[in-house]
């Protein structure tokens, strides 16, 4: 190549890049016209969090908690100083955050002069009691000492095993004019808090004020925001907490942090960062072989913007368990082989516009029921329902729609997608609405595949052949779930149930109020024994007759103290009771069971749902048709317009509800009867 070729070639960058600078002094400085040179805006990123701001807390928590403190002063519904009337607007935020963050446990504190009404709720298990309770609520005081009431709500929360976010709702100033409590003594008052727990507070149409961004920023766990008047946020965006989540694949763990955020990882041995940065909205961790099957690792991301709080999930390896399945396959994936345990598969999923149905689940073994969501197809809305600690998953779908959209909803859960049955209208169903040219095809076939069967019995009227009638089919074998058999009462007041073998399992029990353990463990065995937390430990509010409840050789009495640290024994004391009545695929709905009858229609229900039976002509065995052994020889028919009792077989017995009345066959179903075993 001649040396003037090559220089053109290395020239050749300047010469064609129009946007560029020309070479100075040569004949693209003279040709070249004036254009100014581009700017290049640099941004700095974040440095990652330090690890002294990133520490794994031992034991770390395994639920959630949600703490609202909410201004019910007459401000609110603009009445006095007030701005606006937000109240009804903040109330329904506050349901918002719960149905979409779910959190195990939710305490709702209430103030005006002073600290006004405080409740605390188990959810899914007291979510009743949380709608009615909301509901009913009223602004009707007046002033606003918040420092006052933020400090006493406070002070006598602990940590206890939760995640703890705080929300403060208000749309005024603290007006206490004692003046003895500060912000800063009020964000102090929370000295039980755990290293994860968050404070967000929303003034709503007001400013912060200056004491209060002060001692805000100095908590190191509290942040504030100020919003326009008349506005109200989706708090879970105002307010996010630390993430507590299952990670079935560490090497993809989805984070709603933005990529390039620098990541701090706090885990056990054999965990590390596989990038030090969010990579496609997800973090990537190598974990080793020694690592536990649920073993916690704390992930961190510096605060959005400065002066705010860092960035924190709580993350549970799944690692060694069920995979989720992956996102690629397009195939439906039906129930059964998605690992859930339907437990009424009887339900009723015709639904016609404004119908719903329950379905109830049992999660696969190593599935946390955390942030539990649905995926629906058009048509179709729902809710979903979990207890703290379980298995069992409540689902209720709703057909919105005038027709029910094609498709299989999906169940969101510790990290995995779980397919549920599918759900469809009338004319999905047999016998359905159709084409009319269709229906016409339909009936001349029938005709005649009529005449062709007519044909056919003849010939074999005149054989008289025998043939022998196949033998009805096994009713199907349920496994007894796991014994109880003790009841644990840690010195940190936390309950466990310790079944045979000595596996623990928690349990979320409410501390200001009395709770039936059989109820709130979902052990029927266990149904009548109440029990509350008070100063001095666990009291035994009342034990059942046919349960023993033991100290080491001595039987408990109602009434008695439990002291923290001990651990009870309980069994059941008569065979009147049985731990494992064989209910079968009916055992989500617990004991008692009760039947409702509404005119020709049935449901079976208990104390955690409800069960629809879809009768058809003549005589029904329920055992057989609920797959439920305990209810088997229990027949019932359609007579009129009502529902006729046939045969009740041995060791059942029906009452009416109303009087304690036996039934007898041959009677009809009364509205609502009562079973016992």
């Amino acid at each position: 190549m001649r040396p003037r070729s090559a220089a053109l070639l290395v020239l050749a960058p300047w010469l064609l890049a129009p946007g560029l600078a020309a070479w100075p002094g040569g004949l693209a400085g003279a040709a070249a016209p004036a254009a100014p040179a581009p700017r290049v805006t640099l941004q700095r990123l974040p440095a990652a969090l330090p690890p002294e701001q990133c520490r794994l807390p031992t034991p770390a928590p395994t639920r959630t908690r949600a703490v609202f403190v909410l201004d019910t002063s007459g401000s609110m519904r603009g009445i006095g100083d007030g701005q606006a009337d937000i109240f009804g607007r903040v109330k329904a935020a506050v349901n918002g955050y719960v149905r979409s963050e779910q959190p195990d446990r939710v305490e709702l504190l209430t103030f005006d002069q002073g600290l006004r009404s405080r409740q605390g709720y188990s959810l899914p298990a007291d979510r009743t009691r949380w709608n009615t309770d909301l509901a009913a609520l009223r602004a009707d005081g007046r002033n606003t000492y918040l420092y006052r009431s933020l400090g006493e709500g406070l002070a006598p929360l602990q940590a206890g095993g939760y995640v703890t976010t705080v929300i403060v709702l208000t749309d005024g100033t603290d007006n206490d004019p004692a003046g003895d409590w500060t912000a800063a003594r009020a964000l102090a008052a929370f000295g039980g808090r755990g290293g994860l727990d968050t404070l967000h507070y929303v003034a709503l149409g007001t400013p912060l004020p200056a004491d209060a961004r002060a001692a805000l920023r100095a908590s190191g766990y509290a942040r504030g925001v100020s919003l326009p008047v008349g506005e109200v946020p989706v708090l879970a965006r105002v307010a996010p907490g630390t993430a507590l989540r299952t990670v079935p694949d560490p090497a993809r763990v989805p984070v709603p942090w933005p990529d390039g955020t620098p990541l701090t990882l706090s885990a056990p041995e054999g965990v590390t960062l596989a990038a030090p940065v969010v990579e496609e909205g997800r973090a990537a961790l190598r974990v080793g072989r020694e690592v536990a099957p649920g073993a916690p690792a704390l992930l961190c991301a510096p605060a959005p913007e400065a002066g705010g709080l860092p960035r924190r999930a709580l993350l549970r390896l799944a690692v060694g368990e069920t995979a989720a399945p992956s996102a690629a396959t397009s195939a439906p994936v039906q129930p059964r082989q998605t690992g859930l345990m339907w437990l009424n598969p009887g339900a009723d999923r015709t639904l016609g516009p404004g119908e719903s149905v329950t379905l109830r689940y049992r999660l696969p073994a190593g599935v946390a029921s955390v942030a539990p969501a649905l995926r629906l197809p058009p048509g179709l809305g729902g809710e979903v329902w979990t207890l703290p600690g379980g298995r069992e998953v409540t689902v209720q779908l709703t057909r919105v729609g005038e027709a029910a959209g094609a498709g299989v909803p999906r169940l969101v859960v510790g990290g995995q997608t779980f397919a549920l049955a599918p759900v469809g209208g009338p004319e999905d169903a047999p016998g359905g609405s159709g084409n009319g040219l269709g229906a016409l095809w339909a009936v001349l076939a029938g005709v005649g595949l009529a005449a062709l069967v007519g044909a056919g019995l003849l010939g074999l009227g005149r054989r008289r052949r025998r043939r022998r009638r196949r033998a009805p089919a096994p009713a199907p074998v349920h496994a007894p779930p796991e014994a109880i058999e003790g009841l644990e009462y840690t010195p940190d007041l936390a309950l466990w149930l310790v079944g045979r073998g000595g596996r623990r399992q928690p349990l979320a029990a409410p501390l200001d109020a009395p709770f039936d353990l059989g109820q709130l463990a979902r052990v029927p065995h266990l149904s009548g024994l109440r029990l509350g937390h008070e100063s001095g430990g666990l009291r035994v509010l009342r034990v059942p007759a046919d349960l023993e409840v033991s100290q080491g050789t001595r039987l408990l009495q109602g009434g008695e103290v439990v002291r923290p640290g001990t651990l009870l024994g309980l069994a059941v004391a008569h065979p009147s009771r049985s731990p494992h009545p064989p209910l079968g695929s009916l055992v989500g709905l617990g004991l008692p069971l009760s039947l409702h009858a509404d005119g020709v229609g049935l449901r079976l229900s208990g104390p955690y749902g409800e069960h629809a039976v879809t009768l058809s002509p003549g005589l029904v065995d329920l055992g057989t048709l609920l797959g439920a052994p305990a209810l088997a020889g229990l027949r019932v028919t359609v007579s009129g317009p009502r529902i006729l009792l046939a045969t009740v077989p041995a060791g059942l017995k029906l009452r009416r509800a109303a009087d304690g009345a036996e039934l007898r066959p041959g009677t009809y179903l009364p509205p609502e009867t009562r079973l016992e075993w």
